[in-house]
């Protein structure tokens, strides 16, 4: 398939991330296993009498769809395209408690139909009057990819200039953290986030959520990067993601002296730091790597927070030194190849080059 370009790009994370002038200064830690995101003001883009009756799920993928969409100054994208692995947790968890103490009767129906999974595509089509295409998926571990892959599909089928609203997004709850902390999904005992990465030889990693959106369109004109190849795996081997990057460069006309940065989403995680480790021999000192999820924590779709930061390196050109684990001697940042593996053995593999 041909490229789709990236125009703009928002997102909100434990980090400064949202309105932030600075790329990754003043940088938030926690030292209790979980990595909450850094609210913003989403008065500015949501009605204060609807707010109250949102949670905080759909206050951050409304926020951080409408700001994207003003970043690209759009008012109506012709789709609203997203990805999420666990959708409402909180809206969830409260409608099944109240099913239990009130023994399913009469029930508050709020929070039932805001635990849906396409709440923050509605809202934010009736908030853009976006009449197009509109899809959610619930993929796990690949549900930012397979939102990203629909985008462009669609692109791919036509000749006219369209741009899609695409996103993702994910709320972790103490609740969410309790239940998955008995399936060693975290670290014990607890490490200081940022040393996440210095704990790689314990089973486990850090609990995150976030909001990531991209409006992604076939004109290249005036956009920021091109999403170039778009790859998945499940229950992946180490040799069969080796031999997956191997064919995405080849099928580009690339070598692996030409990726200038790879962004790898390795968790901390001693059963999966082997894929990571035997991945990245194969890079020569020309090839800059780096790390993200000691800042954002692991979670379904974490892909979107890795793009929306090569979208930055992109315009900035410069690695913050919090995400690098080795530098390169590249002399410019043209070639990113994004490698992640989700804790439920799902990875992927996007190229993503600089316009």
């Amino acid at each position: 398939m041909n490229p789709v370009y990236i125009s703009a790009a928002a997102a909100l994370s434990p980090q400064y991330t949202f309105d932030a002038d600075e790329l990754l200064q003043n940088v938030r830690s926690s030292d209790n296993g979980k990595l909450f995101v850094t609210d913003a003001d989403y008065s500015k883009f949501i009605n204060p009498v609807a707010i109250r009756r949102m949670s905080r799920l759909l206050k951050m993928g409304i926020s951080t769809g409408m700001k994207c969409m003003q970043l690209a100054g759009i008012q109506s994208p012709d789709g609203i395209i997203t990805g999420t692995g666990r959708g409402s947790m909180r809206d969830m968890e409260i409608f099944l408690g109240d099913m239990i103490r009130l023994k399913e009767e009469t029930l508050n129906p709020t929070y039932f139909i805001q635990s849906t999974y396409n709440s923050v595509n509605g809202w934010l089509a009736m908030q853009t009057k976006c009449n197009g295409y509109n899809q959610t998926y619930v993929h796990r571990g690949h549900s930012l990819e397979m939102a990203l892959l629909d985008a462009q599909m669609l692109l791919n089928e036509t000749n006219s200039k369209k741009t899609y609203l695409v996103g993702a997004f994910d709320e972790m709850t103490d609740e969410y953290f309790l239940v998955k902390s008995k399936k060693a999904y975290w670290k014990k005992p607890m490490s200081g986030s940022l040393d996440l990465l210095n704990h790689s030889d314990t089973e486990g990693s850090i609990g995150g959520e976030g909001a990531a959106f991209f409006t992604v369109t076939n004109d290249r004109e005036n956009t920021l990067c091109s999403i170039e190849d778009i790859r998945m795996s499940q229950d992946p081997g180490t040799n069969e993601i080796n031999t997956t990057i191997e064919n995405v460069l080849q099928s580009h006309h690339l070598n692996i002296k030409d990726i200038d940065l790879v962004l790898c989403g390795m968790s901390g995680d001693s059963r999966f730091q082997p894929l990571y480790t035997n991945i990245l021999t194969g890079f020569t000192a020309r090839t800059s790597i780096a790390a993200f999820k000691h800042l954002t924590g692991e979670y379904d779709t974490s892909t979107g927070f890795a793009v929306w930061l090569a979208t930055e390196l992109f315009k900035r050109q410069e690695i913050p030194e919090i995400i690098t684990l080795k530098k390169g001697i590249h002399s410019e940042i043209k070639n990113v190849l994004i490698v992640n593996h989700y804790i439920l053995n799902s990875a992927s593999i996007l190229l993503l080059k600089g316009n």
